[in-house]
């Protein structure tokens, strides 16, 4: 398979982004093609597409649709005809309206979530998904304040419960935060840190 119908699998969303992701890094012959394009927005600051490509998370719902976007407009400007899968753009869009402020999911688990309500109308759709997401991201008293980008944990497909924070600033140079995490299911604790 070229590099170019591995592209076009990815926007067309033949292959999921975590295979795209991992070929990228398998096939060098999509960063010797990805590499040739400069010309990207002013809002990229990678100097080319594949390092674009690779500095991406893809689990994050907003890297993989920016993405998608862009090697769409990149086999646009090498007359590949191709079609824009749109469900990544509708996950994303669906995203904004029922991810709080504290959060950001990871794509499998809003897309295994839609996978079993799809009968669903999408105002129903969009109000079962804020219940669900209240209930599975608990918190003992109030959600994480992150410093940076929310990195709630995720074990076997289950969020586990925020116990609280705290301010770990006099270990290191900069203000710094551990969040303490419990996994009900291990019965373990897990512990993020961030500094800023």
């Amino acid at each position: 398979m070229t590099a170019i119908e591995i592209v076009k699998q990815f926007v067309e969303a033949s292959i999921s982004p975590k295979e795209f992701e991992g070929k990228i890094y398998a096939n060098s012959s999509i960063e010797e093609l990805l590499r040739s394009e400069k010309n990207l927005p002013a809002y990229v600051a990678e100097p080319d597409l594949y390092t674009y490509a690779i500095s991406q998370n893809y689990e994050n719902l907003e890297s993989i649709y920016n993405i998608q976007t862009l090697l769409s407009d990149f086999l646009n400007k090498k007359n590949i005809p191709h079609t824009v899968e749109r469900k990544y753009e509708e996950l994303f869009n669906l995203t904004l309206k029922v991810q709080p402020k504290w959060l950001s999911l990871p794509s499998d688990y809003l897309s295994s979530l839609i996978e079993d309500k799809k009968s669903l109308s999408a105002k129903e759709l969009q109000l079962w998904l804020k219940e669900k997401i209240k209930s599975d991201f608990r918190s003992l008293k109030t959600p994480p304040k992150w410093l940076q980008n929310p990195e709630w944990p995720i074990q076997d497909g289950k969020p586990m419960i925020f116990l609280g924070q705290l301010d770990i600033s006099d270990l290191s140079h900069d203000n710094s935060q551990a969040y303490l995490f419990f996994d009900e299911n291990k019965r373990a604790f897990h512990t993020v840190t961030q500094s800023c």
